[in-house]
């Protein structure tokens, strides 16, 4: 009994050992960027690659800088655009195109990296 309980005790260890290690292989990237002028109705598609062959497993965007204050732009979409890519889609809602230098974003990615 006393082999069995050291042999749990052990399994257990490394199970927390191995979600320990696993954890510090998950990174969240972010980049910032100024939007090109966004026709109204129109949609533009953000999105981030992960470094050193990461794999993006989820991602999201907020939008830094705008004029106005109800904001022209939506997140319509947000989504896996392959293996290594989060895109984020942002529509513009407000009736008129956005100026040049309007809006500010940034996109964060959060990558996973095998050992």
């Amino acid at each position: 009994m006393k082999i069995l309980k050291q042999t749990l005790t052990a399994a257990a260890l490394a199970t927390g050992l191995g979600l320990a290690s696993q954890a510090a292989a998950h990174v969240v990237e972010s980049g910032t960027m100024q939007l090109s002028p966004i026709a109204s109705g129109a949609k533009y598609v953000v999105e981030h690659t992960c470094t050193h062959h990461g794999y993006a497993l989820s991602g999201g965007l907020t939008i830094d800088k705008q004029v106005t204050t109800y904001g022209p732009l939506v997140v319509t979409g947000s989504y896996p655009k392959s293996t290594r890519t989060w895109a984020v889609e942002l529509t513009n809602k407000s009736g008129r195109p956005t100026g040049a230098m309007e809006v500010m974003v940034t996109i964060r990615v959060l990558c996973g990296y095998r050992h």
